[in-house]
């Protein structure tokens, strides 16, 4: 479209706007990119397109075009500051680093540009550089309590978090002196935000396993405002819901939906099926839990076809024969790494928690470094085109894998774990979905090891059906999808159980674990070629930070009371039954 009769961008932009707050997102959509074929350097209209495409579910396209509207004539720091926030959002941190660190050049006193690159440093291992940069900024605005809450989470999401606790602490006195006396220069906080704040607080603390702390700081957050909905997920997750929690939620569901988005019901569905299962009312539990995982499905974007076939013809591009051909030589001096994998809600946090008290080991955590890397330097559901074959038998890129992990992870490690300037001998890495590059990873690091944590397929489904997963977990909200993605991803275990060596790979079962503690931790020290140690059987007592969703279970000693939860629901699981072909006793 071009001439006399082309519509003006900003007009387009002004009605794409308007249908944008109709929730018309399909012929904004339309009209943004009729315009932009015309005019492919209208920044504002680039910047908002993006926004559209990040809600239709197109993150390489909202992506792409934030980077247009960056190098457009007139850029302006908002650009700059949601490329690199949604970046982030897709844990492309090292990416968003580089975004901010232009943005500072053409801008170096915009201080939320400063802030976010300061955020950006800390999280990539950076983490004096970001701290210095932090401080500048809240000496030039010290009643900025926004910045003070991102400074505060940054820390306690660092390899350093020992300071977030005051840092939290600052931020909500900060806060509260803004809402007394609000000034020109700072937005005061509503009872939302200090909510917010309150959330963000009680999350640290449950982290570093203070639980009476962290029901006080929820407690505060619903004082504050009842309508924030995820501090009713955690109170029930702390088991702490009383007869008058129940009453308000459900009031709340009833009279008050209009105040509630789709997001705050499902975490009030949550909140209510944790709490009545904790009181042993199944009935009502898998009622709410069903609520719950249907609003969440119906929010998401899950190709279960695109999925699954990915996982079925993994095989086919990591044969023994590829593997052995093309693996990296180690001399058996680099750091080597523990890559716990398997299904969410299968017991890793224990075997991750065991190892961890080793001395020769240190736990990182659910650290998204290998899938970001195999994503930057292979590309996305990698291998699944023809060209990833080539990409597959290429040393180059195999070796540039090897050598980003291990820079990227030895960076991040606290001080502790580094000792004579050198980090432990076994570094573990616990993010599950990592199971689909175990091929990948024997072959990048022929002498670490891979764990396979496993547990009872009902147990294990059931578990994920009833947690609340706001991680991006997309199979995990039906009962039928679980289920076939179980299966799916059983096959592929057993293939690569199958081709990898006794030395590379250990299947650890949950239930042997619970039964013979002792017996299996020996099993998994004597697989890592570590001599054994009595602090591995008292993995409950650690003092470091658990940043999963079993951070409250993992503090204690073993317990059997996870084991068949699923019997009193049995009635509700029969499409799950269906799916995983079994027919319980």
């Amino acid at each position: 479209m071009s001439g006399t009769n082309a519509p003006n961008p900003d007009d387009v932009l002004k009605k794409a706007q308007q249908l944008w707050a109709k929730n018309k997102i399909d012929e904004a959509h339309q009209i943004c990119a009729t315009c932009l074929r015309a005019n492919p350097n209208h920044g504002p209209l680039l910047h908002f397109f993006a926004g559209i495409l990040e809600k239709k579910g197109n993150i390489f396209g909202a992506l792409k075009h934030l980077e247009f509207a960056c190098k457009s004539p007139a850029p302006q720091n908002q650009y700059f500051l949601d490329l690199a926030a949604l970046m982030i959002r897709q844990n492309m941190f090292m990416e968003s680093q580089n975004v901010l660190n232009v943005a500072m050049k053409r801008d170096p006193g915009d201080s939320e540009i400063q802030s976010q690159l300061a955020h950006v440093l800390i999280l990539n291992g950076f983490f004096d550089q970001g701290v210095k940069l932090f401080n500048h900024v809240l000496s030039e605005t010290p009643g900025d309590w926004q910045r003070w809450d991102l400074y505060a989470r940054t820390i306690a999401k660092s390899s350093r978090p020992a300071q977030a606790g005051a840092l939290f602490d600052q931020a909500l006195e900060v806060a509260h002196a803004a809402a007394n006396k609000p000034t020109t220069s700072i937005t005061p906080p509503q009872n939302s935000d200090l909510a917010r704040l309150e959330m963000n607080r009680a999350e640290h603390l449950k982290t570093i396993g203070d639980i009476e702390g962290c029901k006080t700081a929820v407690r505060t957050a619903i004082g504050h405002s009842r309508y924030h909905a995820r501090a009713w997920t955690e109170l029930a997750s702390l088991k702490a819901f009383g007869d008058e929690d129940f009453t308000m939620v459900e009031t709340m569901i009833r009279s008050d939906q209009t105040k509630l988005s789709n997001s705050d019901l499902q975490h009030l569905y949550y909140a209510l099926g944790l709490a009545h299962m904790t009181r042993g009312d199944g009935k009502l539990a898998m009622g709410y839990y069903v609520k719950a995982n249907r609003l969440q499905r119906d929010q998401i974007n899950y190709d279960e076809g695109l999925t699954l076939g990915y996982l079925k013809h993994l095989p086919e591009y990591f044969t023994p024969e590829i593997i052995a051909q093309h693996a990296l030589t180690e001399n058996g001096d680099e750091q080597q790494f523990i890559f716990i994998v398997g299904m969410p809600r299968s017991g890793s946090t224990l075997l991750e928690q065991i190892l961890d008290q080793h001395s020769d080991a240190f736990g990182v955590g659910e650290i998204r470094t290998m899938p970001n890397l195999v994503k930057r330097i292979y590309g996305e559901l990698f291998p699944s085109q023809p060209i990833h074959e080539k990409f597959l038998t290429d040393p180059k890129r195999l070796e540039f894998l090897a050598k980003a992990y291990r820079a990227e992870v030895l960076r991040t490690l606290p001080p502790e774990a580094i000792r004579n300037g050198k980090g432990p001998r076994y570094i573990v890495d616990k993010m599950l979905g990592n199971f689909v590059s175990a091929g990948l990873i024997a072959m990048a690091f022929p002498n670490s090891k891979i764990i396979h944590s496993r547990r009872d397929p009902i147990d294990t489904a059931f578990s994920c059906f009833t947690h609340f997963f706001g991680d991006g977990h997309k199979h995990l909200c039906d009962l039928r999808e679980i289920g076939r993605f179980y299966l799916s991803y059983r096959d592929l275990m057993a293939y690569w159980e199958t081709i990898l060596t006794p030395e590379q790979l250990i299947t650890v079962d949950y239930e042997k674990v619970i039964d013979d503690l002792e017996g299996e931790a020996r099993r998994l020290i004597e697989f890592l070629g570590l001599g054994w140690q009595e602090a591995c059987l008292e993995f409950y007592a650690t003092k470091r930070e658990v940043r999963t969703h079993s951070a409250l279970e993992v503090r204690k000693p073993v317990y059997r009371s996870s084991m068949e939860r699923w019997r009193p629901y049995q009635d509700d699981l029969v499409p799950l039954f269906e799916e995983l072909g079994v027919q319980p006793d």
